[in-house]
């Protein structure tokens, strides 16, 4: 036996085994660290991605629901003047067809905007490891109808 070996075994028989298994423990540790880092990476992408989507869809449908102009009124003034019913129709059909339930579903008209709010839950993957099963995103947009092609007519509501 070599002095560095007796040495070693010395000093183990002083100490003792108090540090056996600590290094298991300081993995362990910084595995569920790592899962915790690639959860929100994971799911803050998801996050992200969810929310651009919603506020596109909240944009498209407020458009699609500035587009329902009222004939009479555009026809005898020239005045471009949404029916406020047929837009919030044509805003929460565009939503429904997009898979969002009618319930999170607000839309608000009159003769000159149409603004639509919408929200949606979206569930986790990893973060379901640390109890976070989802997380709510919301989209808003406000449209309104406009006349022109190379500029804006003026006179509408």
């Amino acid at each position: 036996m070599t002095v560095g070996h007796r040495i070693v075994d010395a000093l183990r028989a002083r100490l003792g085994d108090r540090d056996r298994g600590s290094a298991s423990v300081f993995v362990l540790g910084m595995v569920v660290v790592l899962f915790a880092l690639a959860g929100l990476v994971a799911d803050g992408g998801r996050s992200l991605n969810a929310r651009v989507a919603i506020m596109d869809d909240a944009e498209q449908a407020a458009r699609s629901g500035a587009n329902q102009i009222d004939a009479a009124s555009l026809r005898g003034g020239g005045t471009a003047r949404i029916d406020p019913a047929a837009a919030r129709a044509e805003a929460t059909a565009f939503l429904s067809s997009r898979g969002y339930d009618s319930s999170r579903i607000d839309v608000t008209a009159d003769a000159a905007t149409v603004s639509v709010v919408v929200s949606d839950t979206v569930p986790t993957s990893l973060l379901q490891l640390v109890l976070i099963d989802s997380f709510e995103v919301e989209g808003a947009a406000t449209a309104r109808a406009a006349l022109g092609i190379t500029g804006e007519i003026t006179g509408a509501p």
